[in-house]
Protein backbone atom coordinates (compact mmCIF):
# COMPACT_ATOMS: atom_id res chain seq x y z
CA UNK A 1 0.00 0.00 0.00
CA UNK A 2 1.37 3.37 -1.10
CA UNK A 3 0.65 6.48 1.38
CA UNK A 4 -0.01 10.47 0.44
CA UNK A 5 3.44 10.67 0.25
CA UNK A 6 4.59 7.79 -2.27
CA UNK A 7 6.38 5.83 0.93
CA UNK A 8 5.78 2.25 0.52
CA UNK A 9 4.12 0.53 3.34
CA UNK A 10 3.67 -3.34 4.26
CA UNK A 11 2.45 -5.01 7.57
CA UNK A 12 4.90 -5.79 10.18
CA UNK A 13 6.00 -9.39 11.10
CA UNK A 14 7.75 -10.66 14.32
CA UNK A 15 10.40 -11.50 12.39
CA UNK A 16 10.99 -8.17 10.28
CA UNK A 17 14.20 -7.05 9.68
CA UNK A 18 15.53 -4.57 7.99
CA UNK A 19 18.27 -0.91 7.13
CA UNK A 20 16.85 2.26 6.24
CA UNK A 21 17.38 2.00 2.72
CA UNK A 22 20.32 0.46 0.60
CA UNK A 23 22.32 3.88 1.49
CA UNK A 24 22.45 2.58 5.24
CA UNK A 25 24.54 -0.61 4.44
CA UNK A 26 27.21 1.11 2.15
CA UNK A 27 27.43 4.58 4.20
CA UNK A 28 31.32 4.12 5.71
CA UNK A 29 30.30 6.11 8.75
CA UNK A 30 26.75 4.38 10.01
CA UNK A 31 27.14 4.47 13.65
CA UNK A 32 25.23 2.43 16.47
CA UNK A 33 21.49 1.88 15.98
CA UNK A 34 21.05 3.09 12.66
CA UNK A 35 20.51 -0.49 11.48
CA UNK A 36 16.92 -1.36 12.09
CA UNK A 37 15.25 -4.51 13.08
CA UNK A 38 13.02 -6.35 15.61
CA UNK A 39 10.40 -2.90 15.63
CA UNK A 40 12.96 -0.91 17.07
CA UNK A 41 12.95 2.94 16.51
CA UNK A 42 15.97 4.61 15.72
CA UNK A 43 16.72 8.08 15.65
CA UNK A 44 12.96 8.40 14.93
CA UNK A 45 12.89 6.26 12.32
CA UNK A 46 10.29 3.22 12.91
CA UNK A 47 11.49 0.25 11.46
CA UNK A 48 8.64 -1.75 8.80
CA UNK A 49 9.74 -4.18 6.22
CA UNK A 50 9.48 -2.07 3.63
CA UNK A 51 11.26 1.07 4.93
CA UNK A 52 10.52 4.27 7.70
CA UNK A 53 7.36 5.90 7.95
CA UNK A 54 6.00 9.29 6.41
CA UNK A 55 6.58 10.61 9.48
CA UNK A 56 9.85 9.96 10.46
CA UNK A 57 10.89 11.16 7.08
CA UNK A 58 8.58 14.49 8.04
CA UNK A 59 10.60 15.12 10.98
CA UNK A 60 13.85 14.75 9.03
CA UNK A 61 13.28 17.68 6.74
CA UNK A 62 14.18 21.18 6.97
CA UNK A 63 11.90 24.43 6.31
CA UNK A 64 13.95 26.08 4.76
CA UNK A 65 14.05 24.83 1.73
CA UNK A 66 9.63 24.88 2.17
CA UNK A 67 9.87 28.98 2.72
CA UNK A 68 12.22 29.57 -0.48
CA UNK A 69 10.24 27.70 -3.13
CA UNK A 70 6.80 29.24 -1.55
CA UNK A 71 8.36 32.78 -1.81
CA UNK A 72 10.40 32.65 -4.84
CA UNK A 73 6.68 31.47 -6.60
CA UNK A 74 4.35 33.69 -4.49
CA UNK A 75 6.40 36.96 -5.27
CA UNK A 76 6.19 37.75 -8.48
CA UNK A 77 2.24 37.76 -8.52
CA UNK A 78 2.39 39.31 -4.54
CA UNK A 79 4.47 42.30 -6.01
CA UNK A 80 1.70 42.55 -9.26
CA UNK A 81 -0.78 42.69 -6.67
CA UNK A 82 0.46 44.86 -4.95
CA UNK A 83 1.30 47.25 -8.36
CA UNK A 84 -2.40 46.82 -9.10
CA UNK A 85 -3.42 48.24 -5.51
CA UNK A 86 -1.17 51.39 -5.78
CA UNK A 87 1.82 50.57 -3.83
CA UNK A 88 4.41 52.54 -5.14
CA UNK A 89 6.68 48.96 -6.14
CA UNK A 90 7.05 50.57 -9.79
CA UNK A 91 10.72 50.76 -9.21
CA UNK A 92 11.29 47.54 -7.35
CA UNK A 93 9.82 46.17 -10.52
CA UNK A 94 11.24 48.03 -13.33
CA UNK A 95 14.96 49.37 -12.53
CA UNK A 96 16.07 48.22 -9.31
CA UNK A 97 14.72 44.58 -9.54
CA UNK A 98 17.02 43.75 -12.49
CA UNK A 99 20.29 43.94 -10.69
CA UNK A 100 19.02 42.77 -7.48
CA UNK A 101 17.88 39.44 -9.30
CA UNK A 102 21.27 39.39 -10.67
CA UNK A 103 22.85 39.77 -7.56
CA UNK A 104 21.03 36.51 -5.37
CA UNK A 105 21.20 34.37 -8.40
CA UNK A 106 25.35 35.38 -8.28
CA UNK A 107 25.10 34.80 -4.45
CA UNK A 108 23.12 31.75 -4.77
CA UNK A 109 25.66 30.19 -7.15
CA UNK A 110 28.51 30.92 -4.76
CA UNK A 111 26.69 29.50 -1.85
CA UNK A 112 26.01 26.62 -3.77
CA UNK A 113 29.51 26.17 -4.99
CA UNK A 114 30.66 26.67 -0.83
CA UNK A 115 28.41 24.08 -0.13
CA UNK A 116 29.38 21.37 -2.66
CA UNK A 117 32.86 21.87 -2.00
CA UNK A 118 32.20 21.21 1.86
CA UNK A 119 29.55 18.23 1.75
CA UNK A 120 29.93 15.46 3.91
CA UNK A 121 28.29 12.70 2.27
CA UNK A 122 29.28 12.32 -1.70
CA UNK A 123 29.67 8.22 -1.10
CA UNK A 124 25.90 8.35 -0.76
CA UNK A 125 25.25 10.32 -3.79
CA UNK A 126 28.23 8.28 -5.81
CA UNK A 127 26.29 5.23 -4.88
CA UNK A 128 22.90 7.11 -6.97
CA UNK A 129 25.08 7.89 -9.99
CA UNK A 130 24.75 4.19 -12.17
CA UNK A 131 21.59 4.66 -11.90
CA UNK A 132 20.60 8.57 -12.54
CA UNK A 133 23.06 8.09 -15.90
CA UNK A 134 21.06 5.18 -17.31
CA UNK A 135 18.13 7.37 -16.63
CA UNK A 136 19.63 10.57 -17.85
CA UNK A 137 20.69 8.90 -21.00
CA UNK A 138 17.31 7.32 -21.54
CA UNK A 139 15.80 10.75 -21.41
CA UNK A 140 17.95 12.13 -23.88
CA UNK A 141 17.86 9.52 -26.34
CA UNK A 142 13.60 10.02 -26.51
CA UNK A 143 14.42 13.77 -26.43
CA UNK A 144 16.36 13.79 -29.40
CA UNK A 145 14.04 11.41 -31.40
CA UNK A 146 11.00 13.15 -30.18
CA UNK A 147 12.34 16.47 -31.85
CA UNK A 148 11.99 14.66 -34.53
CA UNK A 149 8.59 13.19 -34.57
CA UNK A 150 7.47 16.68 -33.86
CA UNK A 151 8.28 17.83 -37.13
CA UNK A 152 7.49 14.80 -39.02
CA UNK A 153 3.69 14.79 -37.68
CA UNK A 154 3.34 18.52 -38.89
CA UNK A 155 5.12 18.16 -42.48
CA UNK A 156 2.52 14.69 -42.66
CA UNK A 157 -0.71 16.74 -41.99
CA UNK A 158 -2.50 16.54 -45.27
CA UNK A 159 -4.06 19.55 -44.22
CA UNK A 160 -0.98 22.14 -42.78
CA UNK A 161 -1.76 25.07 -45.22
CA UNK A 162 -5.68 25.11 -44.85
CA UNK A 163 -7.11 27.32 -42.03
CA UNK A 164 -8.59 24.95 -39.85
CA UNK A 165 -10.61 25.92 -37.06
CA UNK A 166 -9.66 24.89 -33.58
CA UNK A 167 -11.83 22.34 -31.65
CA UNK A 168 -14.75 23.57 -28.84
CA UNK A 169 -12.77 23.95 -25.85
CA UNK A 170 -15.69 24.04 -22.91
CA UNK A 171 -13.36 24.59 -20.37
CA UNK A 172 -11.91 27.48 -22.21
CA UNK A 173 -15.40 28.69 -22.43
CA UNK A 174 -16.39 28.37 -18.84
CA UNK A 175 -13.46 29.83 -17.32
CA UNK A 176 -13.65 32.97 -20.04
CA UNK A 177 -17.22 33.17 -18.82
CA UNK A 178 -16.32 32.94 -15.41
CA UNK A 179 -14.16 35.86 -15.45
CA UNK A 180 -16.21 37.73 -17.09
CA UNK A 181 -18.95 37.53 -14.21
CA UNK A 182 -15.72 37.76 -11.60
CA UNK A 183 -13.52 40.43 -11.64
CA UNK A 184 -11.00 39.13 -9.13
CA UNK A 185 -11.13 35.60 -10.86
CA UNK A 186 -10.39 37.80 -13.98
CA UNK A 187 -7.88 39.42 -11.74
CA UNK A 188 -5.99 36.18 -10.61
CA UNK A 189 -5.90 34.79 -14.27
CA UNK A 190 -3.96 37.91 -15.38
CA UNK A 191 -1.04 37.64 -12.91
CA UNK A 192 2.54 36.46 -13.88
CA UNK A 193 2.09 32.73 -14.83
CA UNK A 194 5.15 30.17 -13.46
CA UNK A 195 6.82 28.74 -16.26
CA UNK A 196 9.29 25.77 -17.02
CA UNK A 197 12.38 27.56 -15.25
CA UNK A 198 9.91 27.96 -11.89
CA UNK A 199 9.74 24.42 -12.17
CA UNK A 200 12.81 23.40 -13.22
CA UNK A 201 14.71 25.76 -10.31
CA UNK A 202 12.24 24.40 -7.67
CA UNK A 203 13.39 21.08 -8.64
CA UNK A 204 16.52 21.75 -8.65
CA UNK A 205 16.15 23.00 -5.27
CA UNK A 206 15.12 19.74 -3.92
CA UNK A 207 17.86 17.99 -5.46
CA UNK A 208 20.35 20.36 -4.25
CA UNK A 209 18.22 20.94 -0.93
CA UNK A 210 20.76 17.76 0.06
CA UNK A 211 23.36 19.88 1.15
CA UNK A 212 21.53 21.59 3.58
CA UNK A 213 20.02 18.57 5.06
CA UNK A 214 16.94 19.66 4.15
CA UNK A 215 15.55 15.89 2.56
CA UNK A 216 17.15 12.60 4.15
CA UNK A 217 17.09 11.65 0.23
CA UNK A 218 19.93 11.43 -2.68
CA UNK A 219 19.76 14.11 -4.76
CA UNK A 220 20.85 12.25 -7.95
CA UNK A 221 18.82 9.19 -6.80
CA UNK A 222 15.17 11.80 -6.81
CA UNK A 223 15.98 13.16 -9.94
CA UNK A 224 17.14 9.58 -11.46
CA UNK A 225 13.30 9.38 -10.80
CA UNK A 226 12.29 12.77 -12.15
CA UNK A 227 14.53 12.20 -15.74
CA UNK A 228 13.12 8.42 -16.34
CA UNK A 229 9.36 9.38 -15.65
CA UNK A 230 9.94 12.43 -18.44
CA UNK A 231 11.10 9.92 -20.72
CA UNK A 232 8.38 7.57 -20.01
CA UNK A 233 5.44 9.91 -20.50
CA UNK A 234 6.57 11.77 -23.40
CA UNK A 235 6.87 8.16 -25.20
CA UNK A 236 3.31 7.86 -24.42
CA UNK A 237 2.49 11.24 -25.63
CA UNK A 238 4.44 10.67 -29.06
CA UNK A 239 2.55 7.71 -29.30
CA UNK A 240 -0.52 9.95 -28.86
CA UNK A 241 -0.27 12.96 -30.80
CA UNK A 242 1.09 10.66 -34.17
CA UNK A 243 -1.75 8.32 -33.71
CA UNK A 244 -4.35 11.26 -34.37
CA UNK A 245 -3.76 14.50 -36.02
CA UNK A 246 -5.45 17.16 -34.02
CA UNK A 247 -6.16 20.77 -35.90
CA UNK A 248 -4.01 23.65 -33.73
CA UNK A 249 -6.00 25.85 -31.77
CA UNK A 250 -4.35 28.88 -33.90
CA UNK A 251 -5.04 28.23 -37.70
CA UNK A 252 -2.23 28.63 -39.90
CA UNK A 253 0.79 27.84 -37.86
CA UNK A 254 2.90 25.92 -40.40
CA UNK A 255 2.90 28.42 -42.75
CA UNK A 256 4.79 30.58 -40.32
CA UNK A 257 6.77 28.33 -38.60
CA UNK A 258 7.89 25.38 -40.90
CA UNK A 259 9.15 25.29 -44.15
CA UNK A 260 8.22 23.34 -47.27
CA UNK A 261 8.65 19.59 -46.45
CA UNK A 262 11.72 18.15 -48.87
CA UNK A 263 11.37 16.49 -51.55
CA UNK A 264 13.15 13.01 -49.92
CA UNK A 265 11.98 10.89 -46.83
CA UNK A 266 15.52 11.40 -45.83
CA UNK A 267 15.78 14.86 -46.06
CA UNK A 268 12.74 15.07 -44.36
CA UNK A 269 14.03 12.96 -41.60
CA UNK A 270 17.11 14.74 -41.39
CA UNK A 271 14.78 18.12 -41.57
CA UNK A 272 13.86 17.38 -37.64
CA UNK A 273 17.62 17.83 -36.41
CA UNK A 274 17.87 21.53 -37.47
CA UNK A 275 16.65 22.94 -34.24
CA UNK A 276 15.41 22.47 -30.80
CA UNK A 277 11.68 22.07 -30.98
CA UNK A 278 10.61 23.19 -27.70
CA UNK A 279 7.53 24.84 -29.28
CA UNK A 280 5.98 22.12 -30.20
CA UNK A 281 4.76 21.32 -33.67
CA UNK A 282 1.63 22.77 -35.55
CA UNK A 283 -1.14 20.30 -34.19
CA UNK A 284 -2.16 20.16 -30.99
CA UNK A 285 0.65 17.80 -29.70
CA UNK A 286 -1.82 15.77 -26.97
CA UNK A 287 -0.96 15.70 -24.30
CA UNK A 288 0.93 18.80 -23.25
CA UNK A 289 4.66 18.40 -23.26
CA UNK A 290 4.80 21.76 -20.39
CA UNK A 291 2.37 20.71 -18.20
CA UNK A 292 3.83 17.06 -17.97
CA UNK A 293 7.25 18.62 -17.52
CA UNK A 294 5.66 21.13 -14.78
CA UNK A 295 3.79 18.25 -12.57
CA UNK A 296 6.91 17.02 -11.74
CA UNK A 297 7.72 19.88 -9.42
CA UNK A 298 4.82 19.02 -7.11
CA UNK A 299 5.02 15.05 -7.51
CA UNK A 300 8.49 14.90 -6.16
CA UNK A 301 7.88 17.85 -3.43
CA UNK A 302 4.99 15.53 -2.61
CA UNK A 303 6.93 12.30 -1.99
CA UNK A 304 10.22 13.48 -1.36
CA UNK A 305 9.30 16.75 0.65
CA UNK A 306 6.46 15.22 3.25
CA UNK A 307 4.73 17.32 5.79
CA UNK A 308 3.25 16.08 8.90
CA UNK A 309 -0.17 15.14 9.39
CA UNK A 310 -0.74 17.92 11.53
CA UNK A 311 2.04 20.16 10.20
CA UNK A 312 -0.82 22.06 7.71
CA UNK A 313 -3.52 22.50 10.76
CA UNK A 314 -3.19 24.24 14.31
CA UNK A 315 -2.83 22.06 16.76
CA UNK A 316 -6.00 22.48 18.68
CA UNK A 317 -8.18 22.44 15.41
CA UNK A 318 -6.73 19.36 14.66
CA UNK A 319 -7.39 17.80 18.16
CA UNK A 320 -10.96 19.38 18.07
CA UNK A 321 -11.41 17.46 14.50
CA UNK A 322 -10.27 14.17 16.25
CA UNK A 323 -12.83 14.82 19.24
CA UNK A 324 -15.49 15.17 16.72
CA UNK A 325 -14.44 12.36 14.38
CA UNK A 326 -16.86 9.67 14.99
CA UNK A 327 -19.99 12.19 14.58
CA UNK A 328 -18.86 12.58 11.36
CA UNK A 329 -20.89 10.28 8.68
CA UNK A 330 -18.68 7.29 7.39
CA UNK A 331 -18.27 8.94 3.65
CA UNK A 332 -17.39 11.84 5.27
CA UNK A 333 -14.70 9.87 6.95
CA UNK A 334 -13.36 8.58 3.94
CA UNK A 335 -13.56 11.99 1.91
CA UNK A 336 -11.46 13.41 5.40
CA UNK A 337 -8.65 10.52 4.91
CA UNK A 338 -8.56 11.52 1.35
CA UNK A 339 -7.56 15.05 1.90
CA UNK A 340 -3.79 15.52 0.40
CA UNK A 341 -3.86 18.89 2.31
CA UNK A 342 -2.85 17.20 5.37
CA UNK A 343 0.17 15.97 4.13
CA UNK A 344 1.13 19.37 1.63
CA UNK A 345 3.71 21.58 2.98
CA UNK A 346 3.56 24.86 1.85
CA UNK A 347 5.79 25.21 -0.98
CA UNK A 348 3.99 22.11 -2.19
CA UNK A 349 0.52 23.99 -2.03
CA UNK A 350 1.83 26.32 -3.43
CA UNK A 351 3.17 24.32 -6.52
CA UNK A 352 0.31 22.45 -7.15
CA UNK A 353 -1.69 26.28 -7.22
CA UNK A 354 1.12 27.17 -10.02
CA UNK A 355 0.62 24.36 -11.78
CA UNK A 356 -3.44 24.46 -11.98
CA UNK A 357 -2.95 28.69 -12.67
CA UNK A 358 -0.31 28.20 -15.57
CA UNK A 359 -2.81 25.17 -17.28
CA UNK A 360 -5.33 27.67 -17.11
CA UNK A 361 -2.92 30.29 -18.65
CA UNK A 362 -2.32 28.20 -21.46
CA UNK A 363 -5.21 26.89 -22.66
CA UNK A 364 -6.58 30.81 -22.27
CA UNK A 365 -4.24 31.69 -24.67
CA UNK A 366 -4.75 28.82 -26.83
CA UNK A 367 -1.46 27.20 -26.64
CA UNK A 368 -3.33 23.79 -25.70
CA UNK A 369 -6.62 22.55 -25.19
CA UNK A 370 -7.86 21.83 -21.56
CA UNK A 371 -7.63 17.98 -22.34
CA UNK A 372 -4.23 18.06 -23.14
CA UNK A 373 -3.21 19.85 -19.63
CA UNK A 374 -5.34 17.37 -17.85
CA UNK A 375 -3.78 14.36 -19.47
CA UNK A 376 -0.76 15.84 -18.91
CA UNK A 377 -1.24 15.65 -15.07
CA UNK A 378 -2.93 12.26 -15.45
CA UNK A 379 -0.83 10.36 -17.27
CA UNK A 380 2.78 12.03 -15.49
CA UNK A 381 1.28 11.14 -11.87
CA UNK A 382 0.54 7.71 -13.21
CA UNK A 383 4.03 7.10 -14.50
CA UNK A 384 5.13 8.65 -11.71
CA UNK A 385 3.83 6.26 -9.34
CA UNK A 386 4.74 3.42 -12.03
CA UNK A 387 8.41 3.93 -11.73
CA UNK A 388 8.07 3.85 -7.74
CA UNK A 389 11.04 1.31 -7.72
CA UNK A 390 13.28 3.68 -9.61
CA UNK A 391 13.79 5.53 -5.98
CA UNK A 392 11.22 4.55 -3.44
CA UNK A 393 10.56 6.89 -0.79
CA UNK A 394 10.96 5.84 2.77
CA UNK A 395 12.96 2.66 1.89
CA UNK A 396 16.03 4.60 0.69
CA UNK A 397 16.22 7.32 3.22
CA UNK A 398 19.72 7.83 4.43
CA UNK A 399 20.58 7.49 8.21
CA UNK A 400 22.13 10.24 10.02
CA UNK A 401 25.83 10.97 10.29
CA UNK A 402 27.34 10.74 13.99
CA UNK A 403 28.34 13.21 15.40
CA UNK A 404 31.73 14.06 14.57
CA UNK A 405 32.45 11.64 11.74
CA UNK A 406 35.09 12.62 8.94
CA UNK A 407 33.74 13.96 5.53
CA UNK A 408 33.49 12.05 2.55
CA UNK A 409 36.25 13.14 0.22
CA UNK A 410 35.08 15.09 -3.21
CA UNK A 411 34.87 13.02 -6.30
CA UNK A 412 35.80 15.08 -9.15
CA UNK A 413 34.08 13.46 -11.56
CA UNK A 414 30.55 13.60 -9.38
CA UNK A 415 31.20 17.51 -9.60
CA UNK A 416 31.90 17.14 -12.95
CA UNK A 417 28.52 15.35 -14.17
CA UNK A 418 26.85 17.62 -12.38
CA UNK A 419 27.92 20.84 -14.23
CA UNK A 420 27.29 18.96 -17.39
CA UNK A 421 24.02 17.99 -16.81
CA UNK A 422 23.20 21.30 -15.29
CA UNK A 423 24.67 22.89 -18.92
CA UNK A 424 22.14 20.52 -20.86
CA UNK A 425 19.24 21.19 -18.92
CA UNK A 426 20.25 24.74 -19.75
CA UNK A 427 20.48 24.01 -23.35
CA UNK A 428 17.30 22.11 -23.64
CA UNK A 429 15.01 24.68 -21.54
CA UNK A 430 16.82 27.75 -22.29
CA UNK A 431 17.47 27.00 -25.97
CA UNK A 432 14.83 24.97 -27.17
CA UNK A 433 12.10 26.65 -24.62
CA UNK A 434 11.16 23.27 -23.87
Amino acid sequence: MTDRTGVRRRALTPHAETELGPAAADSPHEGPGEQLGNDVATNGFTSSSRGCSAEAVAGRCGAGLDWLVAGALLAPPALTCLSRLGVPTGLLLTASLGPVLKALALLGVLLLGWRLLRFRRWRDETAQVPRFLVCFLVMLAELTIENCVVWLVSASDLRKYEQVPGLQDNVEIAVRAAAGACPALAAALALPAATVLHFLAALLALAFSVLWDQVPYSGFGMFSRVVLTIAASRVLRMACFMCTVLPNPRPGCYSRRFPPVPATAWETVMAGYTTIRGFGGCNDLIFSGHGAFWVLAPLAFRTYYPAAPSRMLPAGLLAALRRRWLLLPAALQRVWRLLPGLRLRLSTAVLWLALTHASLRDVLDRQHYSVDMLLAVVVTWAVWDWLEWVYPAGRVALPRRPTGSPPDPLNPAVLALILVCLGVAGVIVIGGKA
